[in-house]
């Protein structure tokens, strides 16, 4: 169940350019709202005269109208979403993906405001390609996140052989509460500190907040900024997720060496697609080093195009892709020694 995948992430947030047109403000209206499953709350809320769905930590999606009370998103093309109406009024959405789903009862008829937060950061400066907003607390540290963030631009898009992006608003919170908010996940691990809430959008926790360590999250402003690339390439956050997170891992320089890690020393090479808890993060960088030594970097666009179809990219089978990247990274990395 996708949707199931999505409302695992824990870094990163995106809109579409899709129209949502079909609908007025009134018929948007009863859509809006907060809806619980197991105590995990989504939202709906309109933008710009489109229906978002705001899940915890993620990227916003726009609901694209599918028929009566049913809606799709961009993100994930087999799943639905139908919303159960009683006396005129919502009170439920159903996720659906083949004979699965999963229905969220709808507990208010009002959204958060996730820009309320806003009044914390009341400082703003300007750059050429980016909107800083943050508090006191960063006056001292905004131009480092700022001078990081253009001098990785324009090697960002050239990589990804773009000429330009959105101006990129950063927010910059002076602490974890205001975070939380600001990116619908009032119950986040302390570990996530920052993630990408829109293709021209990233929200993180002040380098300078109690308990932060403060280099780590400065180099990670650049990861942050390249998920919105990849969501201005394809709006598909996490799908796959090795993907998402491989190419972030790789554009802000964050390496990890595999040689410290027994699934590589001894050759016991998991499927990509099982990556997960941290693992995603370790191997993201070589993966996509991989990918990139022995195919070029044009077979990263690729798959970031066709989320993550290797066939259509690189012209091989799943099997010999991933013995291919692994045997690489060994090689490089493991074998020399």
């Amino acid at each position: 169940m996708r949707l199931f995948v999505v409302l695992l992430l824990c870094c990163s947030v995106f809109t579409t350019q899709a129209q949502n047109d079909t609908l007025s403000s009134g018929e948007l209206k009863k859509y809006i709202g907060k809806y619980d499953v197991n105590g995990m709350v989504v939202q709906l809320v309109s933008l710009k005269q489109s229906l978002m769905l705001v899940v915890p930590g993620a990227p916003m999606q726009e609901m694209i109208p599918d028929g009566v009370n049913k809606f799709k998103t961009s993100s994930f093309e087999d799943e639905r979403f139908l919303f159960v109406e009683k006396d005129g009024k919502t009170t439920a959405m159903i996720s659906q993906r083949g004979e699965q789903s999963l229905e969220f009862r709808k507990i208010s008829d009002t959204a958060d405001n996730f820009a309320g937060t806003d009044s914390l950061l009341t400082l703003r400066k300007l750059t050429a390609h980016f909107i800083l907003l943050y508090s006191s607390i960063d006056a001292a540290s905004v131009n480092s996140i700022a001078d990081r963030l253009e001098g990785d631009y324009k090697r960002v898009l050239n990589d990804f052989k773009l000429d330009k992006m959105p101006v990129t608003t950063v927010r910059i919170y002076p602490n974890r509460e205001g975070f939380k908010h600001g990116i619908n996940f009032p119950n986040a691990p302390d570990e996530v500190l920052a993630t990408a809430f829109g293709k021209d959008d990233f929200r993180m926790v002040s380098p300078n907040a109690e308990g932060v360590d403060s280099a780590m999250l400065t180099k990670g402003v650049t990861h942050e900024f390249t998920h919105c690339v990849h969501l201005n390439i394809d709006y598909s956050p996490n799908n796959p997720r090795w993907l998402w997170e491989g190419v972030a891992m790789f554009e802000s320089d964050w390496f990890f060496d595999p040689k410290e890690l027994d699934i590589i020393r001894n050759k016991q090479f998991p499927p990509l697609a099982t990556l997960g808890n941290g693992m995603e993060y370790m191997l993201g960088y070589v993966i996509i080093e991989a990918i990139r030594d022995i195919w070029g970097f044009d077979a990263v666009i690729s798959l970031i195009k066709t989320r993550g179809n290797v066939a259509s990219s690189v012209s091989i089978s799943e099997n010999e892709f991933e013995k291919s990247i692994f045997e690489h990274i060994y090689s490089k990395y493991v074998k020399k020694d």
